[in-house]
């Protein structure tokens, strides 16, 4: 199976994306030598902050972060930390701490569950009954 053709989301350039690549080859391999050039700085810095690694690398901010995100520098033993976007604990990877990720899947939860308490009373509760939950009929066929 081909891939779609892309814009590279960092240098425009376009390109055929494979497995949903968001950037293309030249841009990959750059942030791959980036990653090398961070992973190095760190080992020989340990508890290094952004600020300092943007500084000695060049590399840009969003860049590490980005990268930090996406957990690139998990498997890497390199102790990169990046604060928690709701409440601002360390974390290795992702933009949620796991117990913020915990307390919102319980939010979203509640809030499902009491919003499928009503329109479940409106439809008298016959297609939990019937076993057909989940499924649309059209018309009497």
């Amino acid at each position: 199976m081909a891939g779609k053709m892309k814009n590279c989301s960092s240098c425009g350039k376009v390109f055929i994306s494979i497995n949903n690549a968001r950037i293309c080859v030249d841009c990959r391999e750059k942030e791959e030598q980036w990653e090398k050039q961070i992973v190095e700085y760190v080992r020989d810095h340990p508890k290094s902050q952004i600020p300092e690694i943007v500084e000695a690398t060049g590399v840009q901010e969003p860049v590490i972060r980005r990268m930090i995100r996406e957990g690139r520098f998990v498997s890497s033993d390199v102790d990169l930390n990046f604060p928690c976007e709701r409440c601002g604990t360390p974390i290795q990877k992702g933009q949620y701490c796991d117990k913020c990720q915990k307390e919102m899947r319980d939010e979203l939860t509640a809030a499902a569950a009491a919003k499928k308490g009503p329109s479940s009373a409106r439809s008298g509760g016959d297609d939990a009954a019937s076993g057909r939950r989940g499924y649309v009929t059209l018309g009497n066929k």
